[in-house]
């Protein structure tokens, strides 16, 4: 029995040997597994931040498209979904230029669904701008000179319209009616200037609205067929043959003026035929008709901001809005309208319009205006996707876009006026600005003390600031013009001088790396923290392994 025992277990130590040998290698095949999959994991990850990066390149190249300006217009402030903020009147897009007269066009957007197509008419004296078939709302404003607008609606092709316009005028057009204009003959007279706006927010071409706002006479009758046109207006071959062989000619042509009674009523039988109505050539019982029925259009007239009754007026300028009073064709045209004039060294007090984005056309003067930004939530921390406030020089011509709820505040200089007439894009009467300052303020409605924690400010700075009950429409901003005027200079200079400022920071560093250098350089910080993670995990893995072998040894020995 004493000398079998040794022999039990030496027996039982050499059979345990080859299974402690089998236990490493299972763990060591185990743990290339486990180096392996970390591996494939740091692939992953890397795989993982290469498309993380991919898609911020991405996203901010996408972000600076948001940015680009429409029609080469200013870029210098802009948001995303929102057309330019300031067109310059050089920047308008020429659409027609002749002798007899000139027409350039801008295409905006607000941000919310609106899309307007404005169009900018200038007419020498005794020129004629043809007949057209309005395919969109239109307003037009009467900036210079003077003439006679006519037209005829799609459910009144029988009666023509007259209304003389001169300079202030405002008047509606709807969609479906034709209209054309004569500018007054006298050579002495300056030339008829008409701004027009067109409510395209329906258009399908959004590329070329110009399409959208209407459509030539000529064109309804030559997209047909000889044979077509032959049967439809009774005439012969030969006559729809030297109609449809000749060009079209530009939309402004001169015009010889004919004496009222002599007026031919070719529009209206035009559209009469393609209506279906037959209306006689010459007919003077029709023409005695059309006198009388000019008279009641006169008395209907358009609405003049310089005529009408002031809204508001201080030492500062006054101010005239278009209601539906005012003129009744405006009352369901999705406009208001209004008109502006400051006087040297004054200002609209800051305000925004809640429902309403405004389109302003300056057209008189020079000023500042400062547009705020409304849209970035406290304590905004990415800066890449607020919106910014915004300054700008303007002068006349210049059109402003100030979409709704973002605060503007319009500026003369000291040594002359401004005047501004603006459209807002809603219903006459719905909507009217509100101001920031004033009795009527919404601040003045709000608790102090919880004015003054949305401030974080104390309570008698709020008191302070709200102290003042005053008018805050027009006020006396003496030099506030100029002085934005030379913010604006020096900000170039400021960024320069940052800049500046930043190199000398990295060259106390030790200096900048070389352009060359500076990826390799970047690319070994990149790489050191995965080898970092790496010899951290491979210890782990190395003590792991101890452990499991100090096991498998205590396994052995029991």
């Amino acid at each position: 029995m004493v000398q079998q025992f040794p022999t039990q277990r030496g027996r039982h130590a050499r059979s345990s040997c080859p299974e402690l040998c089998l236990h490493k290698l299972s763990v060591s095949f185990l743990l290339a597994i486990f180096r392996a999959e970390r591996e494939r994991e740091r692939e992953r990850e890397r795989e993982r931040e290469m498309e993380s990066k991919a898609v911020l390149l991405v996203a901010a190249l996408l972000l600076l498209s948001s940015f680009v300006v429409t029609n080469g217009a200013s870029a210098e402030a802009s948001s995303a979904g929102i057309g330019p903020l300031l067109v310059t009147k050089e920047n308008r897009k020429t659409l027609a230029s002749t002798d007899a007269g000139n027409i350039t066009a801008v295409d905006v957007r607000d941000g919310y669904r609106g899309t307007y197509h404005l169009q900018f008419i200038t007419m020498k004296p005794s020129t004629l701008f043809l007949p057209v078939l309005l395919h969109a709302d239109a307003v037009l404003y009467v900036h210079s000179g003077s003439g006679r607008v006519s037209y005829f609606s799609e459910e009144d092709s029988d009666k023509t319209e007259h209304v003389d316009v001169e300079h202030g005028d405002i008047y509606r057009l709807e969609k479906g009616d034709v209209f054309y204009v004569e500018s007054s003959p006298a050579p002495a007279r300056e030339e008829l200037s008409i701004h027009v706006i067109f409510n395209v927010e329906d258009a399908e071409n959004t590329k070329e609205l110009s399409l959208a706002a209407y459509s030539s006479v000529s064109d309804l009758v030559r997209d047909f067929d000889d044979r077509v046109l032959q049967k439809t207006f009774g005439v012969s071959k030969e006559t729809i043959k030297a109609i449809k062989r000749e060009e079209n000619p530009p939309p402004i042509v001169a015009y010889r003026h004919m004496n009222e009674m002599e007026t031919p009523n070719w529009g209206e039988r035009l559209f009469g035929t393609l209506r279906g109505i037959r209306m006689p050539a010459n007919d003077d019982i029709f023409n005695k008709k059309k006198k009388k029925k000019k008279k009641e259009s006169d008395k209907k007239g358009a609405f003049n901001f310089y005529k009408a009754k002031r809204d508001y007026e201080n030492c500062n300028g006054w101010t005239t809005a278009l209601s539906s009073k005012g003129l009744k064709d405006m009352k369901n045209s999705g406009f208001g309208a209004f008109m502006v004039n400051l006087n040297k060294g004054s200002m609209v007090g800051p305000h925004w319009n809640p429902s309403a984005t405004e389109i302003d056309v300056v057209i008189n003067g020079n000023g500042v205006v400062q547009v705020g930004c409304a849209s970035k939530a406290s304590g905004e921390s990415d800066d890449s996707i607020r919106c910014e406030e915004a300054t700008f020089r303007v002068k006349e011509g210049d059109l402003l876009v100030v979409p709704k709820f973002r605060p503007v505040s319009q500026i003369a200089y000291n040594n002359g006026s401004l005047v501004f007439v603006g459209l807002s894009t809603h219903a006459a009467g719905k909507s009217s600005p509100q101001f920031l300052a004033g009795k009527k303020s919404f601040l003045q409605n709000i608790d102090r003390e919880i004015l003054a924690m949305a401030f974080n400010v104390r309570k008698v700075t709020i008191t302070d600031l709200l102290l003042s009950l005053g008018e805050p429409m027009l006020l006396e901003c003496t030099s506030c013009a100029e002085e934005l005027d030379r913010k604006m200079e020096e900000q170039p200079q400021r960024e320069e001088h940052r800049g500046d400022d930043e190199e000398e920071k990295e060259k106390g560093r030790g200096g900048e790396p070389e352009e060359g250098e500076a990826e390799p350089a970047e690319r070994e910080e990149e790489e050191e923290e995965p080898r970092e993670r790496e010899q951290g995990g491979e210890e782990e893995e190395e003590r792991a392994a101890s452990e499991t072998e100090d096991r498998a040894r205590g396994q052995g020995r029991n």
